[in-house]
């Protein structure tokens, strides 16, 4: 018996060396096509190289797979000639067969990478449409996510919401893919803009989402300078309980409503957020006090520099700074180090020399 172990893991021992090998032999022959295609592929789109010779050069399924990901790396920093090029070589017959026969496959993976082919395409079969809208519902992230771009570039305005719900009560995907969805839904609606914003700022209304994707979508919001949602967000900071309300939805508000320069959010800055439980929010509202540099913020300001947070004083000598009448070098502060003072000057220093 112990022989018999001894020879299984002596096997076991040698299985897992030679799978070892194998995984880093495949993955540095990918290494290697790939960085040999990606310079093809930059030959081609920028016309120093034939379609028939970059062509040539595609066999094989590893090949395919690599030039959808280099696809979607150039698509967002390609226009005219050079995207037209690169449309016609996702639209090679092997490699469209490659991607659409996998369209229904039972591995989630093969049809993720169909509907992302698919998002890449100009113009795809309406016939499509609805079963792609089905894989946005997904569990795995990878299917759903894939599905989702594929609808941002060719579904209705309907099939897009319906998407972006299925996204929100995806607890599988991560905040990040939903960013992308948000910026691809944003720049295939850029003739629309209204329709991104109204879509946010009802799922928001809607109040059937976790409060994490609710802050989520306020911040999108913000980031893709949405200025005609600044009234229905500050409706929703408005209504903010005094207590009891989530930090992360009143940290969001609060950024993107200082970003959008409503200085209709500084009352119940100093009389609610600057004392927060949550040391976040306490944050958020001494960098939001900076923005404005309002004269009743200071005292605010000069008591939050007694915060044990860290950040919370930093932010706070940071948003005193941008003062004309504050120099922050001859200011006292009682009960706190010289030392310490300076040290945190210096920190201030640094980041404004870096542009943070």
């Amino acid at each position: 018996m112990v022989l018999i172990l001894a020879i299984f893991s002596i096997i076991v021992f040698f299985g897992a060396i030679y799978s070892r090998w194998i995984l880093n032999l495949t993955e540095k022959r990918r290494e290697k096509i790939r960085a040999e295609l990606s310079e093809k592929v930059i030959q081609y789109v920028s016309g120093d190289l034939s379609f028939e010779a970059l062509s040539d050069e595609l066999s094989t399924k590893t090949h395919y797979t690599i030039l959808l990901k280099l696809s979607g790396e150039l698509d967002k920093n390609l226009e005219g000639e050079e995207a037209l090029r690169l449309k016609r070589l996702m639209n090679l017959k092997p490699i469209r067969e490659f991607f659409t026969g996998r369209f229904k496959s039972r591995n989630s993976l093969q049809r993720a990478k169909a509907c992302l082919y698919f998002s890449k395409q100009a113009v795809i079969k309406d016939s499509l449409l609805p079963t792609i809208l089905s894989y946005t519902k997904a569990e795995y992230p990878m299917l759903a996510y894939s599905a989702a771009m594929a609808i941002m570039a060719h579904g209705s305005i309907e099939e897009k919401k319906e998407t972006i719900h299925h996204l929100l009560i995806n607890q599988n995907l991560s905040n990040q893919a939903l960013n992308d969805v948000f910026a691809e839904f944003q720049r295939r609606s850029a003739d629309d803009r209204e329709a991104e914003s109204k879509l946010l700022m009802e799922l928001i209304d809607n109040r059937m989402y976790t409060d994490e994707r609710t802050a989520l979508m306020i911040r999108t919001l913000g980031e893709l300078g949405f200025y005609e949602s600044a009234g229905f967000l500050l409706n929703e900071y408005m209504d903010l309980p005094e207590k009891g309300y989530d930090s992360n939805i009143a940290e969001a508000l609060i950024d993107v409503l200082s970003g959008f320069g409503m200085i209709e959010i500084l009352d119940r800055l100093h009389s609610d957020f600057s004392s927060s439980k949550f040391s976040e929010v306490r944050e958020a509202s001494a960098k939001a006090m900076g923005v404005f540099c309002d004269p009743v913020s200071r005292t605010y300001l000069k008591w939050m520099l007694y915060d044990s947070d860290f950040y919370i004083r930093f932010h706070a000598a940071t948003s005193l700074s941008n003062y004309p009448d504050i120099n922050l070098e001859t200011m006292k502060v009682p009960n706190m180090k010289q030392k310490d003072w300076d040290e945190l000057l210096g920190e201030i220093e640094i980041s404004k020399q870096k542009g943070y």
